[in-house]
């Protein structure tokens, strides 16, 4: 079915004080569509001009009450709403192992349930609100992070895994008819504030004080490593998403959009480690199962 989406359509963002919240924000605006910019504190937005395409909402992603208030305000202001692109969130640094379990619950509730909410409200959102058929795309914003994995970074991966698991199943649970979409987009390195703003409690000395663990490993290498000369620039980023989203009648939406020249090869390798280990093991594996059981099967929903 095809998408009617415009430059009326209404693009609902959170998490638009900086980095590529702020530049898909600006990038809408620019494109003359509908910006509904989100923050923490609305001061955050003053970036974007006043008007009439303009929403600008104090929006705490970890409040279902907060999320319903920004879900009337876009409703009463556009009565409609084409595009949610969840971006809030943060990460962290620092073994499992000692990491403070509020701080790791935080930052799940932020990630994945502050998307999983925003999520819910917004496919009823597109099914009741807009013309029947019209649908709508929700964007999770991943991370090469939800597919590959790196030490000291536990509970941001465990976020992202938990986002993409719970977005593939979504897509596969929608109604065609709804005209209803999901995308992950998953970017590698990026040139933002996000990695100088990492959580970074304070870590176990039996890791810490090692400088051949992993993680110690790691921070030597990033810290010689030019993020600034490497990252994916944010406003890239935030034209591809549009152009794709935009160009969706032509070229369908991905489930899993990579971004990046570095999430080729992680991921990549990632695919090819797990094929091959389920090759190694295959002789195992299938001792568990009945004699009769078939796996040239093929199962539709």
């Amino acid at each position: 079915m095809a998408s009617a989406l415009d430059s009326n359509a209404v693009w609902f963002v959170t998490g638009c004080s900086t980095g590529i919240g702020k530049c898909f924000a600006n990038h809408i605006y620019n494109a003359g569509h509908n910006i509904v910019a989100t923050a923490r504190n609305i001061d955050s937005l003053s970036y974007l001009p006043d008007g009439p395409k303009v929403l600008k909402l104090a929006l705490d992603v970890c409040s279902e009450a907060s999320i319903d208030a920004a879900f009337e305000a876009i409703v009463k202001r556009f009565n409609r709403l084409d595009i949610i692109i969840n971006n809030a969130g943060f990460g962290s640094t620092g073994e499992a192992e000692g990491f403070p379990e509020e701080e790791a619950r935080l930052q799940m509730e932020t990630n994945f349930w502050g998307a999983v909410r925003i999520t819910q409200k917004g496919i009823q959102t597109f099914r009741e609100v807009n013309a029947p058929g019209q649908g709508g795309v929700v964007v999770q914003i991943s991370s090469i992070a939800g597919y590959a994995t790196f030490p000291g970074h536990s509970f941001y991966h465990a976020t992202k895994f938990a986002l993409e698991g719970f977005s593939k199943s979504v897509n596969k649970e929608l109604n065609p008819k709804w005209n209803i979409k999901v995308m992950i987009v998953a970017p590698g390195g990026v040139n933002t504030e996000f990695h100088d703003n990492l959580m970074f409690p304070a870590r176990n000395p039996v890791y810490a004080n090692d400088p051949d663990t992993p993680l110690n490993r790691l921070l030597k290498f990033m810290s010689n490593f030019d993020l600034k000369a490497n990252g994916a620039l944010p406003e890239r980023i935030a034209a591809v998403v549009f152009d794709t989203v935009m160009g969706q009648n032509e070229r369908p939406l991905p489930t899993r959009l990579s971004l990046g020249t570095e999430t080729l090869k992680f991921v990549g390798d990632e695919i090819e480690a797990v094929s091959k280990e389920l090759n190694d093991w295959k002789d195992v594996t299938i001792t568990v199962s009945p004699s009769s059981s078939k796996v040239d099967f093929e199962v539709k929903f």
